[in-house]
């Protein structure tokens, strides 16, 4: 009984490898044939190659998703860093109050580079 589970487990396993998944000709996501984001121009592939080539799962349609390959990683812009107050000052000569990402460690209202 316990090798027929095993046996189950590895069948399964290995058919949702085989699955055929979606990608849209600009998305960076799979998709199942059923997602309202599949059109008539989407290729098809089958999800290992989906997953080989960095794409993430769909989060409507909600595809297999093989977890040893998938894992989330926040993405940062170019520029990009910490999140840190910002260094510029208010017209009343306070410090602004804002919080930055952009690397030059200003505000989108004090950034010397848009002046």
């Amino acid at each position: 009984m316990k090798y027929l589970k095993i046996i189950c487990f590895l069948l399964i396993s290995l058919n949702a490898k085989s699955q055929n998944v979606y990608k849209t000709p600009s998305g960076a996501k799979y998709h199942m044939a059923t997602c309202r984001m599949v059109n008539n121009v989407s290729q098809e592939m089958t999800l290992t190659d989906a997953v080989a080539i960095g794409l993430a799962p769909c989060k409507i349609c909600k595809p297999p998703i093989i977890e040893s390959s998938y894992t989330t990683s926040p993405k940062k812009a170019k520029g990009e860093s910490k999140t840190v107050q910002c260094m510029g000052t208010t017209k009343a000569g306070n410090r602004c109050k804002h919080m930055t990402n952009i690397a030059n460690g200003y505000c989108f209202q004090h950034n010397p580079d848009k002046i």
